[in-house]
């Protein structure tokens, strides 16, 4: 699927370049994506995962878990992209591992974003810098040698360990550490718009297309509310009689 999106892109840079009339490739049947299933993690469980992990990568996973940040995003944060007082991170980039090197570039939708911090988070970030190297252009995460952090790497030696050791299930992923900030913050009743700009998807439809069954009750609350509407309504005669005008 991919090696065909790519091979689109390349036709279509050939036709706007003259050396094609057309795209032979528009049109062209790509596999089907089956997405896996989500695991989402309650905010215990995220903790119980950040106490098992091998210091100093509980704030890691902490970060991972409630900012909805990618890995690679992560792993691309410098110090200098963090406002502490303000509990704010700025998300610019992306380190991505590519047939085994990483690959530094613009993050997957090509935009930058600010996410809010949770005050604890702002806290622990702190505390965990303090010990560190930061000045500006530092990376705030890195692998134990100091090197930019790498995600198989990183998955495989610290990750993977604290899930068996926190008795999760084994199939969780760091990429469900997105998922379950998704969770928390639709959870603590953030709109759609809100879960949108902190994930950096392209659009709400997107953001519903991936969360919308986690927003269930929030039809049968509209529910209750327009009935509390009715209800006013009818009591101060606003509300026309059944064959009324």
């Amino acid at each position: 699927r991919n090696a065909a999106q790519v091979l689109g892109q390349i036709l279509d840079a050939a036709v706007a370049g003259g050396r094609l009339h057309r795209n032979p490739a528009q049109g062209l049947r790509r596999p089907r994506i089956v997405e896996r299933e989500m695991t989402f993690l309650s905010a215990a469980e995220l903790e119980q995962l950040a106490s098992q992990i091998a210091d100093p990568y509980g704030v890691l996973v902490r970060f991972l878990g409630w900012t909805g940040l990618r890995i690679g995003e992560a792993a691309a944060i410098r110090v200098g992209r963090l406002d502490l007082l303000a509990r704010r991170v700025e998300v610019v980039e992306a380190a991505t591992e590519v047939n085994g090197r990483l690959a530094w570039g613009p993050t997957k939708t090509g935009e930058r974003r600010t996410v809010p911090l949770p005050s604890f988070l702002a806290e622990q970030l702190g505390a965990y810098l303090a010990d560190r190297p930061h000045s500006p252009a530092d990376l705030v995460f890195t692998m134990p040698g100091g090197g930019p952090l790498r995600a198989s790497k990183w998955g495989e030696r610290y990750f993977r360990p604290a899930v068996a050791a926190a008795g999760l299930p084994q199939g969780l992923r760091v990429h469900d550490l997105r998922h379950t900030a998704a969770s928390l913050a639709i959870r603590e009743n953030a709109s759609v718009k809100i879960v949108q700009a902190m994930l950096g998807h392209r659009s709400a439809t997107q953001t519903l297309d991936r969360y919308g069954h986690l927003y269930p009750s929030d039809l049968d609350a509209l529910a209750e509310r327009l009935d509390r509407a009715h209800a006013a309504a009818a009591a101060a005669g606003e509300v026309w009689p059944q064959g009324g005008p």
